[in-house]
């Protein structure tokens, strides 16, 4: 199965120049735990809600967020693998942002997406 088959795409994206208690209230709403932080269509950063704890909520989501090279991205054409669901576990990642051939944001994977697709098969 391709990522595209079973990621979210109706996610919710947030700026990097956001305010962080804006977007825990937005989290909140959603109740999601996390958001690919998105600048001209393009994937800059990762937020979650530790994230969000960990910083102050009058800050810019860019001084609080996770950056490229330390956060794992999914190409929407990519397979689910069993390394993929093992490497979700082990490091206990909830989602993974999604792009796709021209690094536009498309979606997200989390755990529960690939849970709710197993249960329908």
């Amino acid at each position: 199965m391709k990522v595209k088959d079973v990621m979210n795409k109706n996610f919710i994206k947030v700026s990097p120049f956001d305010i962080g208690g804006e977007v825990v209230n937005c989290l909140y709403r959603e109740r999601k735990n996390y958001a690919p932080v998105v600048e001209d269509g393009k994937l800059v950063g990762w937020i979650t809600t530790l994230d969000l704890l960990a910083g102050c909520k009058h800050s810019k989501i860019e001084d609080l967020m996770l950056f490229l090279d330390e956060i794992k991205i999914l190409n929407e054409n990519d397979e689910i693998t069993d390394e993929l669901i093992e490497e979700m576990i082990k490091n206990e990642d909830i989602a993974y942002p999604v792009i796709n051939d021209r690094e536009e944001v498309v979606g997200t994977l989390s755990v529960f997406d690939i849970l709710k697709y197993i249960k329908n098969i």
